[in-house]
């Protein structure tokens, strides 16, 4: 999927000529992780926005470009979590 179609599923949540290249069976790892940054507060996910999503030497790589001293404490940390998750679970899905 592109940015642009992902988008339309999730919400502005991801830069619309963002890289999006990881193989099919990590796709479910980024639908979640997409869905959480939907879901982060405003006061957070007004900061945050997804510049790439990529495989690289079989590690999944999920670049964001954020304001943390405009988010409230802990917003970094939760988007920290979520790109965490997404990791763990592409590891999953590749083993």
């Amino acid at each position: 999927m592109t940015a642009g179609e992902l988008n339309i599923i999730y919400g502005a949540v991801i830069f619309p000529g963002a890289r999006v290249t990881v193989p099919a069976a990590w796709m479910p790892a980024i639908y979640d992780a997409l869905a959480s940054f939907r879901d982060l507060p405003a006061s957070v996910r007004s900061f945050v926005i997804v510049t790439g999503i990529y495989e690289s030497n079989g590690h999944l790589l999920v670049e964001v470009a954020s304001v943390p001293g405009a988010m409230p404490e802990g917003g970094m940390a939760r988007i920290e979590e979520i790109v965490q998750n997404a990791r763990d679970a592409a590891r999953r899905g590749m083993h």
